[in-house]
């Protein structure tokens, strides 16, 4: 007769101990999924933030080794608030997962922050909000990472640097390829850096995981779909710049729902506020390295688009080496600048999977004739910093041992004449498309 009354009670005890994973996920799917997670410590780990479209809102994600509630706490000089969240799980990955979004943040305005459950809490952090209208945006973006002793070495740096306020990463994230430790190891190595500014990140190759797909990346990067936005393509401004997030690992041809979403993104751009436009993507359209080199169909596909658009950089990974292309478009160059320093044009495509992974040393010879720099056996990282005043967009290439060895400049307004009164290279508009027009009938 005691044994009913025993069942009844310890399945209440399950429901009261469970409670704050409904939030997210159903209590049999929790179960189903990651049932270590009913006990064990609640401290918060791997904590990161995550940049949203509107800049007055910033989402943190976090987690914990057992279940707990989703809570986080800010103030600023001027104000302070309070948000609960949503905690998940997913397959076979013992722990929990927690995302929680601040809102009505000032801009441009240090923010400190806290993030736990109960009487478990993590340490204040603080990041400063984005104000669009701002003159000067210092970023940094990189590709191909993962935990290596390189890899660590370029988290150092980011981690070092006190005035970038944002890294992308063009995908191939951790590496982690099935082992979700390895994912976890990542965030801790990143976390002194994530929880100060937000990563934005493209999807790569090995975002696909044998046996879960993208599974991991979209629980840890877009929440299981918390938020019911699109994980893998999907758009942001920054003063200066509309930044394009891409997948190279989805379909992108005509007709599918990522090339339409492109269009009409691309298509929306107000170039009076966001004067530059940067699209990140993980396989390259161009690359000279015989290991997996140009992507041509993805070439093919969207690279019109991207010069009707006025595309101005596109950043990809990939291929483990340097590579920056002049201006070009369907494999030709449509400028060669001046001293490092272009006018708006056709693309420049870069290639900056440098930033841990073992590299691809063998190059194609010749050097194609759009490709304008290229190394291997070199790891770094790309900064760029949007100059308001001049209206003008900088990359410099840095490598782990301290020497710069790219650098070039792309300005809104043309090239001028020189102090010598020679006229500057500058750019004539039909070239990238005439250059499209005899590719498609060398194709026909």
């Amino acid at each position: 007769m005691r044994r009913p009354l025993f069942f009844a009670a310890f399945s209440l005890f399950l429901l009261l101990l469970l409670q704050p994973i409904t939030q997210a996920q159903g209590l049999v799917e929790a179960l189903q999924e990651c049932p270590s997670t009913l006990t064990g410590g609640t401290n918060p780990e791997q904590i990161h933030l995550q940049i949203s479209a509107d800049p007055t809102e910033m989402t943190v994600i976090w987690a914990t080794d057992g279940r707990a509630d989703a809570e986080v706490e800010w103030s600023s000089e001027s104000d302070s608030g309070q948000a609960s969240g949503q905690s998940y799980c997913y397959n076979q990955h013992d722990m929990a997962f927690h995302i929680a979004t601040m809102t009505g943040l000032p801009l441009a305005t240090e923010i400190s922050y806290t993030v736990g459950a109960g009487n478990t809490w993590s340490d204040a952090a603080t990041f400063t909000t984005i104000d669009p209208n701002s003159d000067r945006f210092e970023w940094i973006s990189i590709a191909d990472h993962g935990i290596s002793t390189e890899g660590l070495a370029v988290s150092d740096a980011i981690i070092a640097d006190s005035t970038a306020q944002m890294v992308t990463i063009s995908g191939d994230i951790s590496y982690a390829n099935g082992d979700q430790s390895i994912w976890d190891d990542y965030f801790d190595a990143q976390e002194a850096s994530m929880m100060k500014i937000p990563w934005v990140t493209a999807v790569g190759n090995h975002e696909n995981e044998p046996g879960r797909e993208f599974e991991a990346y979209e629980h840890r990067f877009d929440a299981d779909g918390i938020e019911e936005t699109e994980p893998f393509w999907y758009s942001l401004d920054v003063p200066g710049v509309h930044m394009v997030f891409m997948s190279t690992e989805h379909p992108y041809d005509a007709g599918s729902a990522q090339f339409e979403w492109l269009e009409n993104d691309l298509a929306s751009v107000d170039r009076t506020v966001t004067p530059f436009v940067i699209v990140y993507g993980h396989k390259p359209m161009y690359s000279s390295n015989s290991y997996h080199g140009s992507e041509v169909s993805l070439r093919d596909a969207l690279e019109a688009m991207y010069i009707e658009a006025g595309v101005d950089l596109v950043i990809a990974g990939h291929d483990h080496f340097y590579e920056r292309t002049w201006p070009v478009a369907a494999g030709s160059v449509t400028d060669k600048g001046q001293d490092s320093r272009f006018s708006r044009g056709a693309p420049i495509h870069l290639v900056i999977g440098i930033a841990g992974r073992s590299a691809y040393e063998e190059l194609d010879e010749p050097q194609p004739e759009w490709s304008a720099y290229r190394e291997n056996s070199s790891y770094g990282w790309t900064r760029l910093v949007y100059d308001g005043e001049a209206r003008e967009l900088t990359m410099t290439q840095h490598l782990i041992d301290g020497t710069i060895h790219d650098q070039f400049t792309i300005q809104e307004a043309p090239l001028t004449i020189n102090e010598e009164g020679g006229l500057l290279s500058g750019f004539d508009p039909l070239i990238p498309l005439l250059a499209l027009f005899a590719a498609a009938l060398r194709r026909r």
